[in-house]
């Protein structure tokens, strides 16, 4: 059983990274497309308006993502339950959004937070809202149910979707910018419809479905890890805004680039992170405390590799792909690779850790490293422009990276067995609903 279980992990992980791999050469192809008919302006103004949305999805997800893989997986709650309460929370949290976004808009917020961002394309990105919190919520459902191969198959469609929709509407039509943000809309849309059709088949009823008991449920259980998740992305995405802030959209499209070309190290992380959280979650904690350092020391040492390679074809990457133009994103890239690096070892740590029902150590590390980085951001950034505020994320990267062995070393000393659906349960305060 043990071999089985390894061998498993190998293929999940396999295959995740394989896709990955794949997705990545259709999304370095379309920020190219981008980049070079929009320039270090239009790509920052894209990037800025997508992030509205983007920043809205993560905030109001409440976590139902991760009670979704929960319940599937443990057939606790059928699929047309899950479809249904997962249409009326992002029904729900549609409409919130809708409000924040007009406030802003009538108070001149919008324009204070986003200078030099076009209003009208932030308000059409804003169609991306539904769109995201449905897609994702659904992409967990099939998680849940272990259709992984399918979940990667639609990952794959979307990204080669998102480059023939971007040639065409950018370079063949020459929309521009509105037509870089249609082709982004039409995809997601697009791989939407697939999930509903790939849920369908499994039984799932898309119409709202208000049930006090499974909203309470869901609610109590995604809420202990959505605080993390929402510190994450914060920690990861803010300093975006505090360059645009400070610097302009054209700064934040160079250093958007700087960001990408180092994030790339962490496809690999990413796969194994990913398939290393249900493992957590369903194996002893003494196999873990035998499998997880090795699996640990094999991601970190593969992530080292690929940033030496960074560091040798980083400069001709931005050359041939963005174009001499964006060749000062290249240093700021440099200062970003030690925190990557760590922050790939750290996901390991971090899902396990999860899986092994202690997502409070993560939202704790999270908080640390946001407050860390807006800091270093509000004093590097105006100082050292695009450089600090890869400074200041490779530093909060690496506090983020010790902080995640220290968590992870004090759960896997623990004496205890693996948490039981009933204690499980019984922490959250769930009842098993009455269908």
């Amino acid at each position: 059983m043990k071999k089985f279980l390894q061998g498993q992990f190998k293929k999940h992980v396999g295959t995740t990274f394989l896709t990955q791999c794949i997705g990545l050469v259709f999304s370095i192809t379309t920020a190219a497309i981008i980049a070079r008919w929009l320039g270090p302006e239009g790509k920052g103004m894209l990037a800025m308006a997508l992030l509205v949305p983007g920043l809205m999805v993560i905030f109001l997800n409440s976590g139902i993502g991760v009670a979704n893989v929960y319940f599937a997986g443990t057939t606790r709650m059928n699929v047309p339950t899950l479809t249904g309460n997962s249409v009326i929370f992002a029904f729900l949290a549609t409409i919130f959004g809708m409000v924040i976004i007009s406030a802003l808009l009538v108070t001149g917020s919008l324009q204070a937070l986003l200078p030099g961002v076009p209003v009208w394309l932030v308000l059409i990105a804003m169609i991306g809202l539904p769109v995201g919190l449905l897609s994702g919520y659904f992409t967990t459902i099939l998680q849940g149910l272990q259709s992984i191969i399918k979940i990667n198959l639609i990952n794959l469609a979307q990204g080669a979707l998102m480059l023939v929709l971007t040639f065409l509407l950018v370079t063949s039509f020459k929309i521009g910018l509105l037509g870089a943000l249609m082709a982004y809309l039409g995809t997601n849309i697009s791989s939407l419809v697939a999930l509903t059709l790939l849920l369908r088949v499994e039984g799932g009823l898309f119409l709202p479905n208000w049930n006090p008991s499974v909203m309470r449920s869901t609610l109590s259980f995604g809420l202990k890890g959505h605080v993390g998740n929402i510190l994450q992305f914060f920690n990861y995405r803010l300093d975006m805004f505090i360059v645009n802030y400070f610097l302009g959209p054209g700064d934040v499209g160079i250093y958007s680039i700087s960001v990408g070309l180092a994030e790339l190290l962490w496809h690999f992380p990413n796969a194994v992170s990913f398939v290393i959280f249900p493992k957590a979650a369903s194996t002893k904690p003494e196999v873990m405390n035998i499998f997880t350092p090795r699996v640990f020391r094999i991601t970190l040492g593969l992530t080292t590799l690929g940033a030496v390679g960074l560091i040798l074809l980083g400069k001709p990457i931005v050359l041939f792909i963005y174009s001499s133009v964006f060749l000062p994103a290249y240093v700021p890239m440099l200062a970003l690779l030690p925190g990557v690096v760590l922050v790939g070892g750290a996901k390991v740590l971090t899902n396990e850790i999860a899986g092994r029902g202690y997502p409070h150590y993560n939202s704790i590390n999270a908080g640390l490293a946001m407050v860390l980085t807006v800091v270093l951001d509000l004093i590097l950034i105006p100082q050292y422009g695009v450089l600090g505020a890869a400074l200041a994320s490779s530093i909060a990267y690496t506090v983020i990276f010790f902080a995640a062995i220290c968590f992870y070393l004090a759960v896997s000393r623990r004496k205890e067995e693996l948490p039981t659906s009933q204690t499980l349960i019984e922490r959250w305060d769930l009842s098993p609903p009455p269908y």
